[in-house]
């Protein structure tokens, strides 16, 4: 009786899927890695890491930008901060990496962090209380920089390491700092019971605002993305990013009141690190805090911004999900087990696309060795072992898949490698069956909500690509 009965739930199963795909076109979302050898000095070593990241379906390419590595330690007489050619700075190591990713195809994001010593504010506290190149850095010095930078890859400017080349490409975005909500990233974050990091943080994003759109007005300036934990006390060295964000964009309280802001913030993107402890699907219990499923939380703040004009220009910010990670086990005995890491990953594109996340960054491409201290004090989150072996978070990056029930139906996404027709197919006794074709466009991203009842494991596939399988329990909900 059981026999037969699961043979009439595969049937019903198999008939509810049969399905053409949906009329509305799905918006995409694009895929990125950072990866420490993608800005190392060794153009064998940069050039290899960087391919990988191709392979492994990556369009962006997360490049760090140390400013007080670029810039000279002391400024010499006549020195010109704005100007890319200017003899002081040296690029070269920068230099390569653009051109590296570029010619694998890959959009680098420029990260720029650390300040100069010559470009910190004054009144600087001992390293201990504030590492170096945090202590206020001054919005001037950081304006000239970023003009700079942008001058200098605005695809006219030309190579000095093989001028008959042409000139060295073009870089469209550029993020300001990173996690500047903690105070190893920026400091002072108070003043005694009084937050001022957004405030002066506010006055570095504006001055990097105007330096890029000066050298390049169509180039994009991407807010750095906060860490997703804070503490809720007055005085911390974590700001919850809910409280940063309403102080950045001059609104108060739960209900978003616009405060005075004589110097709105400028941006053209959004971002945000929602690295999850617990999960892609279990949401921060502090409200102030923003993991994966929070995005909406800081979405909100950001809409009533634009409304009232405490940002600027007052248009819709696109978000962007700039660091996401879990150490895996093995190699880490304290990461998470190899198929929950691949499936975790997979969980948080869909959770971020399903919240209108424009990008996906994931740190990192290849597990870090381990130190003297063992693995805690290194990420092994890699899609690839150190040894370059691949995870199964390798294939889940490269075609992201996910199968689940929601409100009694069965919802499945995916993003394909490549734009074309992909199968989706359940596991049977007898092997892997046919349940539905779809064609995905340049967005390459389907999904499908279909009534079906049962238990399900599914996988995407596309040519000799094909996903992770996903596994639906009967009843309620999914995986986790």
């Amino acid at each position: 009786m059981r026999r037969a009965a699961a043979l009439l739930a595969l049937v019903a199963l198999a008939l509810a899927l049969v399905v053409p795909a949906a009329a509305a076109t799905p918006r995409g979302i694009r895929m990125g890695l950072a990866e420490p050898a993608f800005g190392s000095p060794d153009p064998g070593l940069r050039g290899e890491w960087l391919a990988r990241a191709r392979g492994a379906g990556a369009e962006l390419a997360l490049l760090g930008v140390n400013w007080s590595a670029v810039a000279p330690s002391a400024p010499p007489a006549g020195f010109d901060a704005a100007d890319p050619a200017d003899p002081a700075y040296d690029w070269a190591a920068l230099d390569g990496a653009v051109v590296d990713a570029v010619a694998q195809g890959l959009a680098p994001v420029l990260n720029v962090q650390s300040a100069p010593a010559w470009a910190e504010g004054p009144g600087r506290p001992s390293a201990a209380e504030a590492p170096p190149g945090t202590w206020m850095p001054q919005p001037a010095a950081l304006g000239s920089f970023a003009r700079a930078l942008a001058a200098r890859y605005s695809g006219g400017f030309a190579d000095p390491a093989d001028p008959g080349a042409g000139p060295l490409p073009r870089v469209r975005y550029f993020q300001v700092w990173a996690e500047q909500n903690l105070s190893v990233h920026l400091n002072p974050l108070w003043q005694g019971r009084r937050l001022v990091a957004p405030r002066h943080y506010r006055a570095m994003l504006n001055a990097a605002y105007a330096g890029v759109h000066a050298a390049q007005p169509g180039a994009r300036v991407i807010v750095g993305g906060l860490a997703p934990y804070g503490d809720a006390v007055a005085g911390g060295s974590r700001v919850p990013p809910v409280w940063f964000w309403r102080s950045l964009l001059c609104l108060r309280g739960a209900r978003l009141k616009p405060a005075r802001c004589p110097e709105p913030a400028r941006f053209d993107i959004a971002a945000h690190n929602p690295i999850d402890v617990w999960g892609p699907r279990r949401g921060a219990v502090n409200s102030a805090d923003v993991s994966v499923p929070d995005i909406g939380r800081l979405a909100r703040i950001v809409r009533r911004a634009v409304a009232t004009k405490r940002v600027l220009p007052a248009r819709r910010k696109p978000f962007w999900a700039t660091e996401l990670w879990w150490d895996s086990n093995p190699p880490d005995p304290h990461g998470v087990p190899l198929r929950r890491h691949a499936r975790f990953l997979a969980e948080s594109v869909f959770e971020l696309w399903r919240q209108g996340a424009g990008a996906y960054v994931w740190w990192y491409l290849r597990d870090q060795a381990p130190g003297a201290a063992g693995y805690a004090a290194t990420q092994q989150s890699g899609l690839l072992y150190h040894d370059g072996a691949p995870k199964p978070a390798y294939r889940a990056f490269q075609f992201p898949f996910v199968a689940r029930r929601e409100r009694g139906r069965l919802l499945l996404w995916g993003r394909a490698p490549a734009p074309g027709a992909v199968v989706v197919e359940r596991r049977t006794p007898g092997g892997w069956v046919r349940l539905a074709r779809v064609e995905v466009g340049r967005a390459r991203v389907f999904l499908l909500r279909l009534d079906a009842a049962g238990p399900l494991r599914a996988r995407a596939r596309q040519g000799k690509d094909s996903s992770v399988p996903a596994t639906v329990p009967a009843g309620k909900g999914g995986p986790q």
